[in-house]
């Protein structure tokens, strides 16, 4: 069997594959984030640029899939990185953990024009938005543990998000699986902003719902393939399971949502 850890520009594939789950979550479109920047081993420079592409399921009644596509950008000079969308300081490391500070994009948005039958009409218009907080990776041989502590810093709901995930990697050659699972915490500002039903929103099948705080379930199962120098492919599979303080929302009807993104990315260096 291959080794299970093929090195990137000094950092073990592997650990780029983790927080393509732990930072997705209910989002349209699904955004590919592979940290290399909070890669516990590197610490050397590397710049690329690629695109990626989604097709998403929403919770909310009426809205089926949506399909985006997503800029990809990955970066890393001394502590400072941007992978995916993601934008990482490092703050402290070890050879097997790094702490730093992470800023993260959100794609809860809605609006009354993603159903198909006017079933969100009245509901107000919730836009895209950016976390920002403390991220912790740990990483041991194949397997990594993963943790963020944010906050919405958007002008949106001012909420709270916790999460964390467990993964562990194989790699065949210039191929690397990684099947993981999550824990997604998000405070009660948080879904009563982005699916909640104010007392102005309510008709006569939508009643008021309010604060709630929700613990939400995640497995994916993310692929990377690197057939070169330059080039390397990425892939993910992901199920959400919504928690109660979600899918009890009246303009909730799904609890379980698959979503399927892949995309390259060209290393320059």
């Amino acid at each position: 069997m291959a080794k299970a850890i093929l090195p990137i520009y000094g950092c073990p594939l592997f650990s780029c594959v983790l927080f393509v789950a732990s930072s997705l979550a209910m989002a349209a479109p699904t955004a590919i984030n592979t940290p290399l920047s909070r890669a516990p081993l590197d610490n050397t420079s590397h710049f690329g640029i690629g695109a990626t592409t989604s097709i998403t399921e929403r919770p909310f009644v009426g809205v089926d899939s949506q399909n985006e596509g997503l800029p990809y950008f990955s970066l890393r000079y001394k502590r400072l990185s941007v992978e995916g969308l993601d934008a990482g300081l490092d703050l402290l490391k070890t050879d097997h953990s790094v702490v730093g500070l992470l800023v993260t994009p959100r794609f809860y948005e809605v609006t009354a024009g993603f159903a198909d039958n006017g079933e969100l009409n009245g509901i107000d218009t919730t836009h895209r938005t950016a976390f920002a907080g403390v991220s912790y990776d740990y990483q041991h041989g194949m397997f990594q543990l993963s943790a963020n502590a944010l906050k919405d810093i958007g002008n949106e709901s001012d909420g709270l998000e916790a999460s964390l995930t467990a993964s562990y990697g194989i790699n065949w050659g210039d191929i690397t699986v990684a099947p993981s699972l999550g824990l997604i915490w998000q405070d009660g500002r948080l879904v009563e902003h982005f699916y909640g039903v104010d007392d102005d929103e309510t008709t006569p099948g939508r009643p008021a719902y309010g604060e709630h705080s929700s613990l939400n379930y995640q497995a994916a199962l993310t692929a990377i393939w690197t057939p070169g120098k330059h080039w390397h492919f990425l892939a993910i599979v992901k199920e959400d399971y919504l928690g109660e303080g979600i899918s009890d929302s009246p303009i909730i009807d799904e609890r379980s949502l698959t979503s399927v993104a892949i995309g390259g990315i060209f290393y320059f260096w």
